[in-house]
């Protein structure tokens, strides 16, 4: 595979950045770190093992450690590896560099800090201590409707995380949708990549926090004719106003302790760790990113309903901490 690398039409620099790439990975893979298969699973190995931290030495930044995977990602594309291989590896790549831009070097000491505090548990926590005191405060306080946007932030985010941009925007009737029956239905047309991306039905736990921020304190059976009457509102400012792109990160991270894009990692993090076979396929999907493997996996459904079905699973294994 390698000689197929060498044999490309790359230039000699690139050629030997790429080489060096891979023969650090190899090292690593040799002591133990992963297995010779390119893949998600590999990768998130060297992720791991690339950001422990060595005696005398700082932790490799995740720029640098995106450049390492960036290597073997040429290695098998030039090599004849698997698409879906792929895939997964350019999606740790993406998510490194993200970090990079957004967060710096601050981000996984950050989410170190929540995983260690329960993850998704404490959120889950955070969001039941946010709506008790929402119910104890008078539906006119501003501060009530502050902490139901905060609530409702966390909970969509941890039944389906978007790019705080798109959340910012999101309508009710439109993006967000409350059928008859209670449900609600989340899909949306991404900024960043012009993707459809798709939640399908929210958690009923999720729905219910949508309900008590539109009833804004009103009595539940107000909320059929209160959604009707805010059809093509804001979400969040139940307005025709949206707040600014970056306001939803901020004010997720006022609440719980992080901005929104860390729980975008936490959620890759938390599905590789507990179904690391579907991993990559749900990752790509589940966060918006696109891959090449259109129907394999889902032909007998959308690449998001799958996602969204196979994160439901995982509803009970978050709630257990």
């Amino acid at each position: 595979m390698e000689q197929r690398l060498a044999e490309a039409k790359i230039k000699e620099s690139s050629l030997a950045r790429y080489r060096a790439s891979v023969h650090r990975c190899a090292q690593l893979v040799a002591a133990g770190h992963g297995s010779e298969t390119l893949g998600f699973v590999t990768g998130i190995a060297l992720v791991e093992a690339f950001g422990e931290p060595q005696p005398g030495k700082k932790p490799l930044r995740p720029a640098t450690i995106a450049n390492y995977l960036e290597g073997l990602i040429m290695l098998g594309k030039h090599g004849g590896a698997q698409e879906d291989a792929l895939a997964g590896l350019r999606f740790l790549v993406e998510d490194l560099r993200e970090n990079a831009r957004a967060c710096g070097k601050v981000k996984y000491p950050r989410l170190a800090k929540i995983t260690e505090a329960g993850g998704f548990a404490f959120i889950a926590g955070r969001i039941g201590e946010m709506r008790q005191e929402a119910e104890a405060l008078p539906d006119h306080a501003s501060e009530k409707l502050q902490l139901l946007q905060a609530a409702a932030l966390c909970a969509v985010s941890m039944n389906k995380p978007g790019r705080t941009g798109d959340v910012s925007r999101w309508c009710l009737g439109e993006e967000l949708v409350r059928e008859s029956d209670g449900t609600w239905v989340l899909a949306w047309k991404q900024g960043k990549s012009g993707y459809d991306t798709e939640a399908g039905k929210l958690w009923p736990e999720v729905s219910e926090i949508l309900d008590a921020l539109i009833l804004g304190g009103r009595p539940d059976r107000f909320v059929h004719l209160r959604y009707h009457a805010l059809l093509g509102m804001n979400w969040l400012t139940l307005g025709p106003r949206a707040m600014s792109d970056k306001w939803p990160s901020s004010v997720v991270k006022t609440a719980i302790g992080v901005p929104l894009h860390d729980l975008r990692t936490l959620a890759a993090d938390f599905m590789r760790r507990h179904d690391p076979v579907r991993a990559a396929d749900v990752i790509s999907t589940h966060l918006g990113h696109r891959t090449s493997r259109a129907g394999d996996a889902y032909r007998s459904e959308s690449e998001g309903e799958a996602a969204a079905k196979a994160w439901a699973e995982m509803r009970q294994q978050i709630a257990k901490g």
